[in-house]
């Protein structure tokens, strides 16, 4: 183990295709090699309200309905991740808040006034912020290219859709804690970017 391991929380953001899951996988496989305490993580989530967010998908109940569930999975995820923390852990995780600012701010155009706000208002006071967020940028129609064929293609994963949700991503950007990393590269160099990031921003404590 290294004299300094890194601590926080640090989530991954991008539109579909821009390889969050992929970059985020690889940064914590990279990380531990290091000999840092990672805990990999993502939202949706793999207990049964996360699989109500992907029911919720499939069966289209409305931008309304779906955004109060990604909300209701968020809720019940951040006690695990403070578990983490609170092994002074670093916890990565793959799609967060702001997924669901960029995405469901997107579907609620016309619907509520000032999607991202909010959001944003609905959770501010028990959303756990990230110590940093990696947002992942490619251009939508790159990013359509890259997941045409998958088997399993939502209806986010359009272009009209994706380009409305990069706008709203490059608005939120403007936080201090996000840093953007070019994923219209190779993969190893976006996690490159990544690693060297969250090296860079996330505190230290002395190793076991």
């Amino acid at each position: 183990m290294p004299s300094l391991v890194l601590a926080g929380f640090v989530t991954f953001e991008g539109i579909d295709g821009s390889g969050k899951t992929t970059v985020s996988r690889l940064a914590a496989e990279r990380l531990r090699s290091q000999g840092h305490a990672v805990y990999l993580t993502s939202e949706p989530t793999a207990g049964w309200l996360g699989e109500a967010v992907r029911r919720g998908i499939e069966e289209d109940v409305g931008a309304v309905a779906e955004a109060l569930l990604f909300l209701a999975d968020r809720a019940a995820h951040i006690p695990d991740i403070q578990s983490h923390l609170a092994k002074d852990e670093l916890v990565l995780c793959d799609r967060y808040a702001d997924s669901t600012y960029a995405y469901q701010g997107a579907r609620l155009a016309g619907i509520v006034r000032d999607p991202l706000r909010f959001l944003q208002r609905a959770s501010e006071d028990w959303v756990l912020l990230p110590d940093l967020t990696v947002l992942l940028k490619v251009p939508p129609d790159v990013a359509i290219a890259r997941i045409k064929d998958r088997p399993d293609r939502m209806r986010f994963e359009d272009v009209t859709l994706l380009t409305k949700v990069a706008a709203n991503y490059d608005r939120l950007a403007k936080s201090r804690r996000f840093v953007i990393v070019d994923a219209n590269r190779s993969v190893d160099h976006a996690v490159d970017d990544a690693v060297s990031a969250i090296e860079r921003r996330l505190p230290t404590r002395p190793g076991a």
